[in-house]
C-alpha cells in the first residue's frame, strides 16, 4: 500500500488472511499472539505490518477497510450498501469512521456480524463492532471490484438515508453530480440531467419500505443537494448556508469580466457576494508553478473585485466553526442589502 494513501478495498482484501491462504491453524494462533496478526473476524486476519508507520486515521481506515471486506467475504449472499458501497462507487467518504452496513435475504438467519477490536501492541486502534445487516428484499445490484453493491442510485439514497446530515448532504451532492455526468462547463445541459438525478432519487427513495430508516432525513438531502459542489468542503459549505435560511444561493456561478470567465464555487449573484473555498486547487509541483497559481487567484480576486463582487475565503480549518463562516456571510449579506 502508498503511504499514506487511501487504499482501495481491493488492494485492503488482498491483504487479508485467510485459513485458506494459511491452512496450518496453529501458525495462524501463534501470529495472532505473537501480534504479527490482527484478528477482523472470524477466519479472518490483517498483517499487522500493513498498519505499521501510518497515521491513526490511515491505520483505521485500513481496520475499516478490512471489516467491509470480512463482511463480503463471509456472507457472500449479503450486498454492501450505504457508506461502504460509496466507498467501492468512488464518493467522497469518510474512510475512517462510519457504519458498515449491507442488505441481506430475508431468510438469514444471523442480523450481525461482530468484529474484534484491533491493537498494535497495547495501541487500540480501533474498538470491537458489528455490522448493521438489513434483512429485506434485495436490490439489483452489480458486481464491482469483487464486491456486491447496489446501483448507483441506490447508494446514493442510503448515504442520504443512513449517514449524518452533513456527510449525507456532501456525499448526495457528489451522487448527483457523478449520475448527472456535470460539468461547470455545460452548465445548461449539466443542470437539466441533474435535475433529472434528483427526480431518480426521490423515486428510488419512494420505493423503500415505509418503515426504513432515515427516508425524512434522505428526503430533505436529496431535494437540497447540489451537483455543483466540487468537494466536500463547498457541500458542507452550503449545507450551512441553507440550514441558516440564506436564499437565492448558486453554485458554480459563471461570471465574465474584463475578457475573463472565471465560476464562482458558491455566490449570492444578487447581492454580488461570492464564497470560495481554498481547498479546490492544487497550488503546482514547483516552486515557479505555485508563484503562478498563486499570481494567478490572486489577479481573479482583483477582477472579481473590481466587478463589484465581495469574496469570502473558507479554508479547511474554518470547516471546524462553519458558525462562524454562517455569521460572516450573514453580516455581508445586510451589508450589501443595506447600499
Amino acid at each position: 500500500m502508498i503511504d499514506n494513501e487511501v487504499p482501495s478495498l481491493q488492494a485492503i482484501r488482498e491483504s487479508l488472511v485467510t485459513p485458506d491462504h494459511e491452512p496450518n491453524r496453529m501458525r495462524i494462533s501463534r501470529a495472532v499472539r505473537s501480534g504479527t496478526l490482527a484478528r477482523i473476524a472470524r477466519g479472518i486476519y490483517l498483517p499487522t505490518s500493513t498498519l505499521e508507520g501510518h497515521p491513526l486515521w490511515l491505520q483505521k481506515t485500513i481496520v475499516r477497510g478490512s471489516r467491509i471486506c470480512a463482511l463480503s467475504m463471509r456472507r457472500h449472499d449479503h450486498i454492501l450498501t450505504g457508506e461502504c458501497a460509496g466507498w467501492i462507487l468512488g464518493l467522497p467518504v469518510i474512510t475512517d469512521k462510519g457504519p458498515i452496513t449491507a442488505y441481506a435475504p430475508i431468510s438469514c438467519g444471523e442480523r450481525r456480524l461482530s468484529f474484534h477490536a484491533v491493537h498494535i501492541g497495547s495501541k487500540l486502534i480501533m474498538p470491537a463492532g458489528q455490522a448493521s445487516i438489513v434483512r429485506t428484499s434485495l436490490p439489483a445490484h452489480q458486481i464491482a471490484e469483487g464486491f456486491a453493491i447496489p446501483f448507483a442510485p441506490r447508494i446514493v439514497v442510503d448515504c442520504a438515508r443512513l449517514a449524518a446530515k452533513e456527510q449525507a448532504f456532501a456525499l448526495t451532492c457528489a451522487g448527483i453530480a457523478r449520475l448527472a455526468s456535470y460539468s461547470r462547463f455545460d452548465q445548461l445541459a449539466s443542470r437539466e440531467r441533474a435535475e433529472q438525478a434528483r427526480h431518480d432519487l426521490l423515486r428510488e427513495l419512494a420505493s423503500l419500505p415505509r418503515s426504513s430508516r432515515g427516508t425524512s432525513q434522505a428526503r430533505w438531502v436529496i431535494s437540497h443537494a447540489d451537483a455543483g459542489c466540487e468537494s466536500p468542503g463547498e457541500s458542507r459549505v452550503l449545507h450551512a448556508l441553507i440550514l441558516a435560511g440564506i436564499k437565492g444561493i448558486t453554485t458554480q456561478e459563471e461570471v465574465r469580466c474584463s475578457g475573463h470567465t472565471f465560476f464562482i464555487d458558491i455566490a449570492l449573484p444578487g447581492l454580488k457576494i461570492a464564497i470560495e473555498f481554498d481547498g479546490r486547487i492544487k497550488y503546482g509541483d514547483s516552486v515557479q508553478e505555485v508563484h503562478e497559481t498563486i499570481e494567478a487567484e490572486q489577479r481573479r480576486a482583483r477582477l472579481l473585485q473590481l466587478a463589484g463582487w465581495r469574496i469570502i475565503r473558507i479554508r479547511w480549518s474554518d470547516l471546524r466553526r462553519l458558525d462562524e463562516v454562517v455569521a460572516q456571510v450573514l453580516v455581508a449579506i445586510r451589508q450589501r442589502a443595506g447600499r
